[in-house]
């Protein structure tokens, strides 16, 4: 097996191509587009297309070998500061005999060793996978090469044919859900960034000043339908649901409760099952059918067992998987 790093404008549509194939082979949903698949790998201060992007090539003679695999590497600053560095791969169904994705898979830790040498002070360190739990080729390939399940987070599904009323879960003495104004939005904002510090998938770099404007224009989001609670000045807890206007055609409607927090100071009080019942009973005047979220299983808070508590069911569950860096292998 050999490699190549990313070389030209063409090489976005050999990826395109080992993307789809192996989705097809894992029974995976995604079909990403080619201008997906460049948004996704365009050059940023933290990603180079020509540095972290590796293909593997077949195995035989000559300069013409074809692409049947590729990686992405990359980096950010996770939770307490530790330096995080995902390799996500994909390998074509013919090619994943023994030991091949594995192989690749070391090439890409062989890169990332490479690329954190410029980070030493970070105070720890880690390779990182993703997978899907049907994805079990590529889980085998990164077990076997040292990576171990560290949190499964759970994609969880809530039929909306009844909702509970808004009297089951009444708001805390002294808050109030107000309508979203533009005034609100920073604070909303601040808030989240607050509470994702906490959370073991936390990214100091999406909660940078800069990003607040792309934040802003984000199109998915639906402000009207956004449950925000307010204690005076200060926001005690949101649930932020959402409509893709394109789930309105289709046969199963379904919408979204992101974005499920409490802060600190109001927790032990229900406002988050508040909060969430009132997002429940909105998408269900939207039309929608269910309502989806995704929740760590480990989170301390016990918010797994809250969601069950309240009728969401597991429909997918997705694994990450970490190896510290200073690991030999």
């Amino acid at each position: 097996m050999t490699f190549r790093s990313f070389c030209e404008e063409s090489d976005y549509a050999r990826m395109l191509a080992i993307l789809l194939e192996g989705a097809r082979a894992d029974h995976d949903d995604w079909t990403p587009s080619l201008d997906e698949i460049k948004a996704w790998c365009a050059p940023t201060p933290r990603f180079a297309p020509a540095k972290q992007l590796v293909f593997a090539l077949a195995p035989t003679q000559g300069d013409s070998a074809p692409e049947v695999g590729v990686s992405r590497l990359s980096w950010y600053t996770g939770r307490g500061g530790a330096g995080i560095y995902p390799q996500t791969s994909f390998l074509l169904p013919e090619w994943r005999q023994p030991g091949v994705w594995p192989a690749l898979v070391r090439e890409g830790d062989r890169r990332i060793r490479a690329m954190a040498a410029g980070h030493p002070s970070l105070p720890e360190r880690f390779f990182q996978g993703w997978a899907t739990e049907s994805h079990t080729q590529w889980i085998d390939a990164v077990k076997t090469e040292g990576y171990e399940a560290v949190r499964h987070f759970r994609n969880m599904v809530r039929a909306l044919e009844t909702v509970p009323p808004v009297e089951a879960a009444p708001l805390p003495d002294g808050l109030e859900v107000r309508p979203v104004e533009a005034a609100h939005m920073r604070r909303i904002w601040d808030a989240q960034a607050e509470v994702n510090r906490e959370l073991f998938e936390y990214v100091a770099e999406q909660w940078t000043d800069e990003r607040l404007s792309g934040w802003l224009a984000d199109a998915s989001h639906t402000p009207r339908l956004w449950q925000v609670a307010w204690e005076g000045d200060h926001v005690a807890g949101m649930v932020l649901p959402r409509v893709d206007e394109a789930n309105r055609g289709r046969d199963k409607k379904r919408g979204y409760t992101e974005h499920v927090f409490v802060r600190r100071s109001w927790r032990g009080r229900g406002l988050a099952k508040a909060l969430l019942v009132r997002s429940l009973g909105v998408l269900k005047e939207e039309g929608m059918d269910e309502a989806e979220l995704g929740v760590d299983s480990e989170n301390d808070s016990g918010a797994y067992g809250f969601y069950q508590r309240l009728g969401y069911v597991t429909e997918r569950t997705d694994i990450w998987l970490r190896k510290p860096l200073a690991a030999g292998k």
